[in-house]
């Protein structure tokens, strides 16, 4: 019998290949300003924004990882105590966990997608978790592509 993968697996192997591990320098990963971001955001490793600076001292890459999967989890259960229904269905909450870490906490509380989930519309909340796809107003293909990922994966989970 295969075994049934946790949302935060889920929602690692949705964002890290996306979020990507970047300014690598001598084996070390320095922050980096996300001008894509607005505002722009002091940023370091897989999409970390809390508590960084300019001057962040620069950490392993396993540190990043580590850092990542520290962060889906407090973000995972932040997600649900806004979605409750999410935690019967593990592949929804890691793609929603996915969706959440790249937009943000408020704009999933804001978001129809939430609104949809609580109301059990999961074939609404399947085609919102589609937007957005823009940054700084720009269409991303990267983007739309982990979308379409978070969307397949959320789907699997209905």
């Amino acid at each position: 019998m295969a075994e049934r993968l946790e949302f935060d697996d889920i929602a690692l192997s949705l964002i890290a290949p996306f979020e990507g591990c970047h300014k690598l320098k001598d084996g070390l990963v320095y922050p980096y300003l996300d001008k894509l971001a607005k505002p722009p955001v002091w940023t370091q490793g897989y999409g970390i924004t809390y508590g960084i600076t300019e001057d962040s001292p620069p950490i392993t890459r396993q540190r990043a990882l580590d850092d990542l999967q520290t962060g889906i989890r407090r973000y995972g259960l932040r997600v649900l105590r806004l979605a409750p229904a999410l935690a019967a269905r593990p592949a929804c909450h890691g793609a929603v966990t996915s969706w959440a870490w790249n937009v943000g906490l408020g704009a999933f509380q804001a978001s129809r997608m939430r609104r949809a989930i609580n109301e059990g519309r999961w074939d609404d909340a399947a085609q919102l978790i589609l937007k957005p796809d823009t940054a700084g107003g720009v269409v991303y293909r990267g983007l739309q592509r982990r979308r379409l990922e978070e969307q397949r994966v959320f789907i699997s989970g209905i």
